[in-house]
């Protein structure tokens, strides 16, 4: 394809500073506005806890994800295989936060910019999960 196996590695370190990144704004602006969400019927004693989940394994997917980049020397089953469950995990967790931002986009116009923020977070991790997969499928085979 053109692309060497080192270039392949980065793109998906690329990939995990962006997961990082995300979690880092999961962690520091939507968990404290979901914290003091006022809006009738709001639980956050069940969203907090689901998005701090979604950090957790975001971190863990990350790190991992990192780890097999950095520690691989050279294409193989394995490593194609590893990427690509990160990656489906990865895109998963987009998955659930497009539900959650649809749920908190009824919550009125307070919660209309934290609706928005998760929007853009669960996009992160779909375009980090999709490329994961796809780096591991067209880049890093032998050749």
């Amino acid at each position: 394809m053109g692309m060497s196996y080192a270039s392949s590695r980065r793109i998906i370190l690329i990939c995990t500073v962006s997961i990082v990144f995300v979690v880092v704004l999961l962690a520091l602006v939507v968990i404290p506005a979901v914290k003091t969400d006022s809006y009738p019927g709001a639980k956050p004693e069940v969203a907090v806890p689901a998005f701090w989940l979604n950090v957790g394994f975001g971190l863990f997917i990350a790190a991992v994800c990192a780890g097999i980049a950095i520690n691989s020397k050279e294409s193989s089953r394995a490593t194609r295989t590893s990427f690509v469950i990160c990656g489906i995990f990865i895109a998963l967790l987009g998955l659930l936060l497009i539900d959650a931002a649809a749920a908190f986009r009824a919550h009125g116009p307070s919660m209309v910019a934290i609706s928005n923020l998760i929007y853009i977070c669960a996009t992160v991790y779909c375009l980090a999960g999709l490329t994961v997969v796809l780096m591991a499928f067209l880049h890093l085979r032998k050749g």
